[in-house]
């Protein structure tokens, strides 16, 4: 088996006893933990890389508290206990690939990869872009309520995938940002940069402002590449996998030296 699902409270202890049993075949494989976006889950948001990746890498899909089968709640310093929740998976299956969808797994991922270099390899960042006001990240969270007010299957699915704590996980998120905006949510294009790993800012061109991220990501400085996937939006490994996992690979064969697989 090739792919971990962490399921627990604080760290993923029911998958303790199949890791032990596992770790020597998997010493030389690498580790790449996928991080959703609000709503998401780790699965739901990187289903094509699962499969593409299966039997070359090791996939964590992370889920994160009050998201599909996380057995956490939100919590009201949400961006502080999903940091949190992320650095024990980690610490758990051991240091790897680190990926961060969108404007909920990309900020945490990044604040892993900045307080925790040790546990991160290498880290992509999409569907996402830097310096994102307040406001306008406020908005971005109000529009999935908006959403599913007006669209009663989208509510169902949210329900289907998270049950009914997904409001709860919206308000946890919203309050911690509407809180501590700057310390929580907010990833500046100079953080980037000083980041110690390799990164990548992979995002689609349908986006403007994502495609500008990662057309001007090069020159933030650092060690920071930017690609732009043609035909792709905000989700860029959900519309165009092939494109996105070529340019993943691309990067982790420059970035580690090494083939993306054994």
């Amino acid at each position: 088996m090739d792919t971990e699902t962490p399921r627990g409270a604080e760290t993923p202890r029911d998958t303790e006893r199949s890791m032990s049993a596992e770790t020597s075949s998997y010493t030389e494989t690498p580790i790449v933990y996928l991080v959703h976006g609000l709503l998401g889950t780790g699965h739901g948001h990187f289903a094509a890389q699962i499969r593409a990746w299966h039997g070359r890498l090791r996939t964590v899909p992370v889920d994160l508290p009050g998201h599909g089968r996380c057995r956490r709640d939100a919590a009201d310093d949400y961006f502080d206990d999903a940091l949190r929740y992320l650095v024990a998976v980690l610490e758990r299956f051991g240091p790897g690939r680190l990926i961060g969808a969108s404007y909920l797994g990309g900020p945490l991922a990044h604040r892993c990869a900045a307080t925790r270099p040790d546990l991160v390899t290498s880290l992509v960042l999409t569907g996402f872009a830097p310096d994102v006001s307040r406001d306008a990240f406020l908005s971005l969270i109000a529009g999935f309520e908006g959403l599913a007010a007006q669209q009663p299957a989208l509510a169902a699915e949210y329900e289907q995938l998270h049950g009914t704590r997904w409001k709860r996980t919206l308000d946890a998120v919203t309050g911690h940002v509407e809180r501590d905006f700057e310390r929580t949510a907010l990833v500046r294009a100079a953080d980037v940069a000083a980041l110690t790993v390799p990164t990548l800012v992979l995002n689609g061109s349908l986006k403007s402002v994502e495609r500008a991220a990662a057309e001007q990501a090069p020159g933030w400085g650092g060690r920071v590449r930017g690609r732009v996937v043609t035909g792709a939006g905000h989700l860029v490994g959900h519309d165009r996998p092939r494109e996105f996992n070529e340019a993943v690979e691309d990067f982790w064969r420059t970035a580690h030296d090494a083939p993306a697989g054994p």
